[in-house]
């Protein structure tokens, strides 16, 4: 007799509901709820979506803060047959607009703040079918027609029968954030989430992260931003007490930290560089002997030094939108931990090793893989089960995409002897000057870690003579001296780390860096100012 198990999304509630039914589910510390109670809510709204109208295929889109009502849409929508769209609520109103509209979405599932934002421009959104709004105050906004109250579908228990879902289906979508051109639509489906999810926990679970059910988790990675990188499914089929945070806020975010005893998180640079600055940020995180996954971004030594001090443990992780997004995490295999802790710091900033069912190699202009010898540059291409197959409507997007039956990701990277990859630069990023690549990202780290230095980017500039010549952006504390930066980058050349011409023709001081609605330094300003 033929058996088939599908790999879809409702089979991480099941079993953690069965085995963690009284685990915890809290939002801010104002509302907590178990796992029973979730997963109760969790198929009320699935069943409820479908009695509202909602068809197989069906696009559902997602305005809201980091809730507890995103995280019952993350499996609710997927679980009903339809697909979950996590709206990049960052994006100014024309790009939300723009996203919503070639997603096909027909449902939207809206805070209510974000109510005036799509009704001040109602008629361009006339391919919704049905606002489903919620509030906190239990006040739901009359502006948007035809409405209906989130909570009143959340607590119909009158369920019909959840329909039967192949994996193969499309679960997700979402859109890049990238800095040029349009964003670009991904997707994906149940068994690339499911799988996705079990290589990550796999992973994970290797020092220094060590995951595990009595780790207490509030990811800072936006819940519109690549599936949060996989943590709404990842802690819940490892039964962890997972906290949200609503919007961010360093304070609040401190403070939910310290009550709820928060002891693992995933961040982008920026915000970890925000929660270790802060004057509050030194005895909280301290005592929580806290343990960070940083992506997005570059995980510089400077950060990772610093936040060392406090007792914290940092890794690294790399992915994309494209790629759901985990490939890389550089936690420790057997060699590194018998390492003393200045040497495993080398490694915990590395981009890492690939996770578990990640095909990954880099690869020369040639195609062929480059040494192991932490110097030969080359791009990362890639193979696992969960890379997004196409963008959305976007044929030309996808056939650069794709070469060969690899992803190529247009990052560039070397490996060293043990097989750590380390990106040296994004190709449309990286400086070439004389005829030869110079790696911004090796910079950017060495620049970090000298003092008064607090954030860096390095952009080109065009150079008559050289082609290109890096040009250094800091923000600085009192203790920045511009001289002392030049000798700190001097001793890495004495050392044989960098050439001397990677070092930067000029250092500019600016108040604050723009940023992406991710979290990374914008370097697209930057180069316009030069």
């Amino acid at each position: 007799m033929e058996h088939r198990y599908e790999l879809t999304i409702d089979k991480i509630l099941t079993a953690s509901v069965r085995n963690n039914p009284d685990q915890i589910i809290s939002y801010q510390g104002k509302e907590s709820i178990t796992y029973e109670k979730f997963n109760e809510r969790v198929y009320n709204l699935a069943s409820s979506l479908i009695k509202l109208g909602v068809q197989k295929g069906d696009k559902v889109a997602v305005l809201d803060w980091d809730t507890n009502r995103y995280l019952e849409a993350y499996y609710a929508v997927p679980m009903s047959g339809a697909v979950l769209h996590t709206v990049n609520i960052r994006y100014p109103p024309e790009l939300i607009y723009y996203t919503m509209q070639h997603a096909d979405d027909r449902y939207v599932i809206i805070r209510d703040e974000f109510v005036p934002l799509v009704a001040q421009n109602k008629a361009l959104f006339s391919f919704v079918k049905k606002w489903i709004i919620y509030s906190e105050t239990g006040k739901v906004p009359e502006t948007l027609e035809p409405g209906v109250n989130y909570d009143t579908l959340v607590n119909d228990e009158a369920r019909i029968k959840l329909p039967e879902i192949n994996e193969n289906s499309i679960a997700t979508t979402f859109y890049t954030s990238g800095t040029t051109g349009l964003p670009k639509g991904v997707s994906f489906s149940h068994r690339q989430i499911m799988l996705h999810t079990l290589a990550a926990t796999s992973t994970l679970s290797d020092p220094p992260i060590s995951l595990n059910s009595k780790d207490v988790i509030m990811p800072l990675v936006p819940m519109f931003h690549v599936h949060s990188w996989g943590m709404p499914y990842t802690s819940i089929m490892k039964g962890m007490k997972y906290v949200l945070p609503g919007r961010y806020d360093v304070p609040t975010i401190l403070k939910t930290i310290k009550q709820e005893k928060v002891t693992l998180s995933a961040m982008v640079p920026s915000i970890l560089y925000m929660l270790i600055t802060n004057p509050d940020a030194s005895k909280i995180l301290a005592d929580n002997h806290m343990k960070i996954i940083v992506g997005g971004g570059t995980l510089l030594r400077g950060l990772a030094e610093k936040a060392r001090t406090l007792g914290i443990e940092t890794i690294a992780g790399y992915g994309m939108s494209e790629t759901a997004p985990i490939l890389t995490l550089s936690t420790f295999t057997k060699r590194i931990i018998e390492m003393d802790d200045q040497k495993r710091t080398d490694y915990r900033i590395k981009t890492g090793v690939p996770i578990s069912l990640v095909d990954l190699r880099v690869v020369g202009k040639d195609g062929k893989d480059v040494p192991r010898d932490s110097k030969t540059i080359g791009e990362i291409i890639v193979k696992t089960p969960w890379l997004t197959d196409e963008y959305v409507k976007d044929s030309e997007g996808t056939e650069k995409l794709w070469k060969n039956g690899w992803l190529h990701t247009g990052d560039l990277a070397v490996l060293d002897e043990y097989g750590y990859i380390s990106i040296v630069d994004r190709e449309r990023d990286a400086i070439k000057s004389g005829g030869e690549f110079i790696p911004t990202l090796i910079l950017e780290d060495l620049i970090s870690t000298a003092p008064g230095v607090n954030e860096v980017a390095v952009v080109g500039k065009k150079d008559e003579k050289w082609g290109e010549r890096p040009i250094a952006f800091v923000t600085v504390t009192p203790k920045f001296n511009m001289e002392e930066v030049k000798k700190h980058l001097d001793t890495y050349v004495e050392a044989g780390r960098v050439s001397k011409f990677w070092l930067p023709d000029e250092y500019r001081v600016v108040k604050e860096f723009v940023k992406t609605s991710t979290g990374k330094i914008d370097k697209k300003p930057l180069r316009e100012n030069l």
